[in-house]
């Protein structure tokens, strides 16, 4: 039916006429909005599967469908917006260039549903150019022809409480507000378009709406009414935090919006920041309702306002009543959440320890709030913070219990834990009273006879979990405390137990004693996982084995059999191929992904920690690798990644390639077939260690031969990946040509051709990792077969271009490995008979050689520096320690005076401590490489224009080529070239000047001491 001719304007017709009931229109909008979404993008995928929509049918659609939004009820107009939206996309203007004067017509109509249907239109042509720097024009010319109306409209009807009236008022504001998403047009930056729109926010962020203090609830912040205010609240934020605040604006953009940052700071601030502060004031009361949503956006107001000089002198002489009046109620236990504890813990819980998106959360933007407070603005306002949770705190502990107030007590705890990253350093003004604070304030509340009380003791006390004790034994007895709440009635208090006692293993008493309960523990950690999903909760677990390992194997396989069983519970009717994620939840799939990544990763990091028990892991892929197929088989790519990660890790515990492993090769490669390319990066570690410790069978697998030189030909010649991907490629390249050395001949001229492809091309190749990784793979095949590489290279007449590429590029061989496999490889020309050498390499031999001595002059450097930044890395610990310690300094700074301090740059604590921090560790590297400040060259030999990152040191990396000292292999071979091939050893040495020859001796002496160093060990 869809598929006739004229079925779109059918109904449209349908929608607008009066005497058809609406169950009929809701229908026929159905109809019409799956049309528009599945076909009018017109593309090859939409043809595919669905009809095609003619260009008369498209006509007629954009002719009829604002009157159709005109003429039809209001929940249908919403779904008709939308295909607006939908066909907006695709055909403005281009295709419907007359559409702007229609809105012109519409929003200065007499007819006020005209004048709505005109608002809705035009906020839909916004949307679909917000975010778009190239038609950024769109957007800035609609806000200089229509905005002017639009305010004039806006300012008309904020007086009315017209449904109708609040419906234009909401529309105009979230118009006004995608305006100035990425940009700000220049219209708006003008002194009386301000004065004007700012007018309209203040007065229906004022406007007093008449609501039932008993009825109201979050369902009234649908309303138009309370819509237009939000609005209005949200474009005033957006003006603020994004063009009109000194203290935020980007360096770059100083310039550009510094004047109306002014303007709005001196005009417009400080009228807005009274009212914000009257609508608190109000609430406070009761006499003001705000949403939650609407509290969050006011406490992200003020934040911004805490980093500006000028606005903080404003809002200073109101901290005490924001704290007290506006921010510790909401950090309170409320009555929705009593409500949420008891009809769905799983997701109460989920709402405070894994929230999806916080981002204006009312409770967690007060938590922001307050953190802003003391840490911004710490020497005005931390002593008022403490004092009031002070008082809040002594009057619960003084209060009989039958009269005391839990719900304040867990707010007063509630600002505690939120501050833990001020209060809890080592330099922390109250850190000699932490201890008295934790025994006196948190500890008891582990017994509280209200859950949410016990559950507020557990966080806050492992928020302050580094608080040393004088008595050690009070830890132990703390944790006799934790460990006991782990078997709570109350799911939200044993999943905070669970946390709770992460940060107790790194105590070494308290880890012994976790020892002896482990197997009770770990059932209650998966006990937890199959009640809720839970990221958080399995990176609890990860640790727990990572800390234990070589406590885990008695139970590895049970608990390897319970984190699968859970994964698959988890994951449940939501593991659906790509073709079926239309008809699925996706917040449901993001919120299952999300808790099955973490009990994969728990998967592999109980794998990698047996690796000193080859046979328990060789049973625990029996377990796991059903789950690796699993994934692999319903595309579940956003877990691709863990999954790869699991089967390296259980190739590198055991060295080797299991029967069970090599069942999976398989569906990995079907896996690449289908969608797999895109992710060729995660696959790699894999493969590689398939090709590593499966050398045996890939020489001789005929089969896995093809499948691996597919997957790395269509890398190479995809147009779908970038060099990234094409470097993954060439290390599988080389890993097959290092590990099947005499074995995989008959796929070399194949590796050859296709780095050839990309050498012998002018600009194939883009950056100086894909280049050096391209030589590689020549490198390689010289290395695994010189005669056979230049037999190929010379049948296809590349071996002059290809070595040409090379020695113009020894220079980019910065690595260790890089530079041992160059002098490999060109030692292996060297080493073949003159006569089997090509033409045009005889007379550049002595070049060749030349080659290895440059690369040798930088060999030794390079491995001392690779060692001295290796040891700096592995050193976490002092690292850590260096963090800590200038974090603290920072922090607390007595010279610091936040009334001086020029918040109008941008400049803050955090971001003054991060930058600091980052210069010490850039300070030590320098050292380790050995560069300074009078040098541009790094210890690799590299200039900085020829730097990428792709070429930075593998410490992980494992090759044959580790066994091979370069020094001694040099000696050798020199000497055997000497005496076996005469002709080449006379053309190498007769083109050597003094000091070239002299560092010949150099190098065979330090062979030598190489030699007797091996000895001796």
């Amino acid at each position: 039916l869809e598929s006739q001719e004229g079925f779109l304007t059918t109904l449209l017709q349908m929608i607008g006429t009066a005497d058809i009931g609406i169950g009929t229109k809701q229908a026929a909008s159905i109809y019409f909005k799956n049309r528009i979404r599945r076909s009018w993008s017109g593309s090859n995928r939409a043809l595919e599967q669905y009809p095609a929509i003619s260009e008369g049918e498209r006509t007629l659609t954009k002719e009829n469908i604002l009157g159709a939004i005109y003429s039809s009820p209001q929940a249908i107009k919403r779904q008709l917006t939308e295909c607006l939206g939908v066909i907006l996309k695709f055909d403005f203007p281009e295709k419907w260039s007359q559409l702007t004067v229609q809105i012109k017509e519409l929003v200065h109509a007499q007819d006020a549903q005209k004048v709505y249907t005109g608002l809705l239109a035009m906020l839909e042509v916004i949307k679909v150019f917000r975010y778009s720097v190239p038609n950024r024009e769109v957007v800035d010319e609609i806000a200089k022809e229509l905005f002017p109306q639009v305010q004039k409209i806006a300012a008309d009807a904020v007086s009315s409480n017209d449904d109708l009236a609040m419906r234009m008022v909401w529309i105009s504001f979230k118009s006004y507000y995608n305006c100035i998403q990425s940009g700000i047009p220049t219209s708006f930056k003008e002194p009386e378009n301000l004065v004007a729109w700012g007018t309209c926010f203040i007065k229906m962020i004022e406007k007093p709406i008449v609501f039932d203090r008993e009825t109201i609830s979050e369902d009234s912040a649908q309303e138009p009414a309370w819509k237009a205010k939000k609005w209005a609240i949200r474009s005033v934020n957006r003006l603020y935090c994004r063009y009109g605040n000194p203290a935020l604006l980007p360096a770059g953009n100083a310039k550009k919006h510094g004047a109306f940052a002014k303007l709005f700071t001196a005009n417009f601030l400080p009228q807005i920041l009274q009212v914000y502060l009257k609508q608190i004031e109000g609430f406070t009361t009761g006499h003001v309702w705000m949403s939650l949503r609407v509290r969050g956006l006011i406490s992200q107001f003020l934040a911004d306002c805490v980093k500006e000089k000028s606005a903080w002198k404003l809002l200073k002489p109101h901290v005490e009543g924001i704290v007290s009046h506006f921010i510790f109620p909401q950090m309170c236990f409320s009555e929705a959440d009593q409500e949420l504890w008891e009809d769905n813990p799983v997701e109460y819980v989920q709402k405070r320890i894994d929230p999806i998106d916080d981002f204006g959360v009312a409770n967690i933007a007060a938590s922001n709030l307050l953190v802003d407070f003391a840490i911004d603005r710490k020497k005005a306002t931390l002593s008022i913070i403490l004092d009031f949770v002070n008082k809040v705190l002594a009057t619960y502990s003084q209060s009989p219990e039958d009269a005391r107030d839990p719900r304040s007590k867990d707010g007063a705890l509630n600002m505690m834990g939120a501050l833990c990253s001020v209060l809890g350093s080592r330099k922390s003004p109250i850190a000699d009273k932490l201890q008295e604070f934790v025994l006196t304030h948190i500890v008891p509340e582990f017994t509280s006879k209200y859950g949410f009380l016990r559950a507020r003791a557990l966080d806050t006390f492992c928020r302050y979990s580094n608080v040393e004790f004088s008595d050690k034994r009070i830890l132990g007895s703390v944790f006799e405390s934790v460990f006991t709440l782990l078997n709570d009635p109350e799911l939200p208090v044993r999943v905070h137990a669970a946390l709770a006692l992460q940060p107790m293993i790194e105590n070494v008493e308290i880890r012994d004693i976790i020892a002896q309960h482990l197997p009770n523990v770990m059932q209650v950690f998966l006990n937890l996982t199959n009640e809720i999903d839970s990221d958080t909760i399995t990176h609890v677990i990860e640790e727990f084995v990572e800390v234990f390992a070589d406590k885990m194997a008695p139970f590895a396989l049970q608990l390897g059999q319970q984190l699968c069983d859970t994964f698959m519970r988890v994951m449940g009717d939501t593991a659906v191929s790509t073709q079926d994620m239309s008809s699925t939840d996706i917040e449901d799939i993001s919120d299952k992904t999300m808790a099955a990544a973490g009990v994969l990763k728990t998967l592999g990091t109980l794998v990698i920690n047996l690796e000193s028990s080859p046979e328990v892991v060789y049973r625990l892929e029996e377990v796991v690798f059903p789950v690796v197929r699993y994934v692999l088989e319903q595309r579940l790519i956003d877990l691709y990644d863990e999954v790869f990660e699991i089967l390296d890790c259980c190739m590198f515990s055991v060295k080797s390639v299991s029967p069970n492993a090599w069942s999976l090769f398989g569906t990995i490669y079907d896996c690449f077939k289908n969608d797999g390319i895109d992710f060729i990066e995660e696959m790699l570690p894999s493969l590689d260690n398939y090709v590593s410790y499966g050398t045996d069978v890939v020489a001789s697998n005929s089969d896995v031969q093809a499948r691996l030189f597919d997957i790395i030909e269509t890398v190479m010649k995809s147009e779908r990946v970038g060099e990234n991907d094409r470097v993954c490629a060439c290390k599988l390249t080389e890993a097959i040509m290092l590990h099947g050395r005499g074995k995989v001949d008959g796929m070399i001229p194949g590796f050859i051709s296709l780095a050839a492809a990309y050498l012998l091309v002018a600009d194939a190749i883009q950056t100086s990792a894909f280049l050096v990784y391209s030589l590689e793979v020549i490198l390689n095949a010289l290395h695994y077969n010189p005669v056979i590489t230049l037999n190929v290279l010379e049948q296809y007449k590349w071996t002059e271009g290809i070595f040409t590429r090379l020695m113009q590029n020894v220079t980019k061989f910065t690595r260790v490995h890089d530079k041992k496999l160059l002098i490999l490889g060109l030692v292996a020309v060297l080493s073949v008979p003159a006569e089997q050498l090509p033409a045009p390499l005889q007379g550049g031999l002595g070049q060749l050689f030349e080659g290895i001595l440059q690369t040798f002059r930088t060999y030794g450097t390079a491995v001392e520096a690779r060692n001295t930044v290796e040891k700096l890395y592995e050193s976490d610990d002092d690292l850590d320690e260096d963090y800590d310690n200038l974090g603290n300094e920072f922090e607390w700074d007595e010279n610091d005076d936040d009334e001086a301090a020029d918040f109008e740059n941008g400049d803050d604590d955090a971001d003054d401590m991060e930058n600091e921090f980052l210069k010490h560790l850039a300070g030590k590297a320098s050292k380790a490489l050995g560069s300074d400040d009078d040098d541009d060259d790094g210890a690799f030999g590299s200039e900085d224009d020829d730097y990428d990152a792709g070429l930075e040191e593998e410490f992980s990396l494992e090759t044959p080529l580790d066994s091979i000292n370069a020094y001694v292999f040099f000696q050798d071979k020199f000497a055997e070239i000497q005496n076996t091939n005469q002709a080449v050893y006379n053309a190498i040495v007769q083109g050597l000047n003094q000091e070239s020859s002299h560092y010949v001796q150099t190098l065979i002496e330090e062979a030598n001491k190489q030699r007797a160093e091996q000895a001796i060990l």
